[in-house]
């Protein structure tokens, strides 16, 4: 059975194709309905939550998070919205390559000029145990070298430094989970290893 985050998605997808495609002025407006439908799904949750009308096909958003390791310990940065850790990373911008993305997060969020190196792992970020957020979206995660030099938060961030894995700060649920940095530790053991997908 499917969430009502799932059916909400889902119906809005649907409004959008077909506000992409229609000629029919009668159809126009059923799509129309049908993407408002899809925000009230969600309304008993959120009661402001309306979707935003993208253009043409909906497509899963993307996500970049790097693991840079020192001495066996971790990257993390501390979020200035909730203080809470994760992964350097965010949503990737357009016209800007994926490994491109992920560097600029790291200098933006911790402020080191990292190198990414491997691919490691693309999940579906709904089946990996995080807080459910409305955004479908695939994350990227990449190994990066570790070039010196100590982190320091941006703008985004109010805190960065590197981590024992045994000895983790609180982790932000919607954007990191302990099970992708082990993965991470994993991978930078052995990164000739095949990258790992849903």
């Amino acid at each position: 059975m499917p969430s009502l985050l799932e059916i909400s998605r889902e119906l809005k997808s649907i409004a959008e194709v077909g506000l992409r495609y229609t000629e029919s002025g009668y159809d126009r407006q059923r799509y129309e309905r049908l993407h408002v439908l899809a925000s009230e799904v969600l309304q008993a949750q959120a009661a402001d939550f309306v979707w935003p009308v993208e253009f043409g096909y909906t497509t899963p958003k993307v996500d970049v998070r790097a693991a840079v390791f020192r001495e066996g310990r971790i990257l993390l940065v501390q979020e200035t919205e909730n203080r809470l850790w994760s992964l350097p990373g965010g949503w990737a911008d357009v016209n800007v390559t994926p490994s491109e993305n992920v560097a600029r997060e790291v200098r933006e969020e911790a402020g080191l000029e990292v190198t990414p190196t491997h691919l490691f792992a693309c999940q579906d970020r709904d089946q990996h145990d995080h807080t459910p957020l409305p955004e479908c979206a695939y994350r990227l995660f990449f190994l990066c070298t570790d070039p010196g030099g100590d982190p320091v938060p941006g703008f985004e961030t109010c805190g960065a430094g590197f981590f024992a894995l045994d000895d983790l700060p609180d982790l932000c649920p919607s954007r990191c989970h302990p099970s992708q940095l082990r993965l991470a530790a994993e991978f930078a053991a052995n990164p000739s290893r095949p990258a790992v997908f849903d």
